[in-house]
């Protein structure tokens, strides 16, 4: 048999005593582990969305050729698209009191599609100066206006009629039709 001496118990509980101590700084240890891997971990997360501040950007393919640029002209701003050869294709301009969407194509022909004090409008030219056609809405009313490329023209619709020497400007109404000839001089009209 085996008795308990003092001292034996003595070390017994020095034992007991160390080993729970050895289990909260154990405990202690892999919390303190947790909450520092935590605090990395936030701090790799995904960073927030940056603003950049400049007058002008410029955007360039692999070689160097300019391909868009994002700018300010005067009052107003301007996104423009070109092609590889650092032609502009299409342009977007806003300024105080007008906006445009201008399509560019071969031979100086293309589209505009604008609005200019509130009257908005279109306008197309054929390539090589082969005619063109517009449509507007202004105070007078709307108009279609069709070119050849002899600089003939019909006019559909409101129209502000140049006046002779002496006289008053005229209006003509949303229900006329006007031929003109390369001068703007009218060969007929109605009504």
């Amino acid at each position: 048999m085996t008795s308990d001496t003092p001292e034996l118990q003595a070390i017994k509980k020095r034992l007991s005593d160390l080993e729970a101590q050895n289990r909260r700084l154990k405990w202690s240890g892999l919390s303190l582990v947790a909450i520092l891997s935590a605090f990395l971990l936030m701090g790799q997360a995904a960073p927030g969305p940056q603003v950049i501040e400049a007058q002008r950007f410029v955007l360039k393919d692999a070689k160097g050729n300019v391909r868009a640029w994002l700018g300010l002209f005067g009052k107003g701003s301007e996104l423009t698209l070109g092609n590889i050869s650092n032609h502009p294709k299409m342009t977007l301009k806003v300024s105080e009191d007008a906006s445009d969407l201008h399509f560019f194509g071969g031979q100086n022909s293309g589209m505009n599609l604008g609005v200019d004090f509130g009257n908005p409008a279109i306008s197309m030219a054929g390539a090589g100066g082969n005619g063109g056609a517009d449509i507007a809405f202004s105070s007078s009313g709307p108009a279609m206006t069709v070119q050849d490329a002899k600089g003939f023209s019909t006019v559909l619709g409101a129209a502000q009629l140049k006046a002779t020497p002496g006289a008053d400007a005229k209006q003509s109404s949303a229900a006329s039709v006007i031929l003109l000839d390369r001068s703007g001089k009218i060969i007929w009209k109605a009504p």
